[in-house]
C-alpha cells in the first residue's frame, strides 16, 4: 500500500468579472483532400482570398523538417510528407498533431490542427 492521502478543498466563489465578447468565429479555409499510409497529407485552400506564410508544424514528440512559408491562393493545394524513419515514428506517436499555420489578409495568424 502506498502511503499517500488525497485531499480536496472547496475554494471560495470568485468575484464576477466583466466578460468581453468573444471575437466572431472564423471558418477554416482548408480541407484535407488526400491522406496516405505513407505519411502524405494534402490540403486544399477553399477560402476566397490568398493566405500568407502558410506552413506546417508537428506538435508532440515527433519531428518535422522545416519548410519555407508560402502564399496559397484559393483552389491551390499544399502537400506535406513525413519522410524517413523519424517521420514514420513521428506520425505514429500517440501525442502527434500536425498544425497548419497561416496569416489572414489582415495579419491575424490562425492555426488548424490536423490529426495524424
Amino acid at each position: 500500500m502506498n502511503p499517500f492521502r488525497l485531499t480536496t478543498r472547496l475554494q471560495p466563489r470568485a468575484r464576477p468579472q466583466t466578460v468581453r465578447a468573444a471575437p466572431p468565429a472564423t471558418a477554416v479555409p482548408w480541407r484535407v483532400v488526400r491522406r496516405s499510409e505513407s505519411g502524405v497529407i494534402e490540403v486544399e485552400q477553399v477560402g476566397g482570398t490568398p493566405l500568407h506564410s502558410v506552413r506546417f508544424a508537428l506538435a508532440g514528440s515527433g519531428m518535422l523538417g522545416l519548410s519555407l512559408p508560402r502564399t496559397v491562393l484559393p483552389g491551390e493545394r499544399v502537400r506535406v510528407v513525413l519522410r524517413g524513419a523519424q517521420g514514420v515514428r513521428a506520425s505514429a506517436a500517440p501525442d502527434a498533431m500536425l498544425v497548419l499555420r497561416w496569416f489572414q489578409p489582415d495579419g491575424t495568424e490562425l492555426l488548424w490542427p490536423i490529426a495524424l
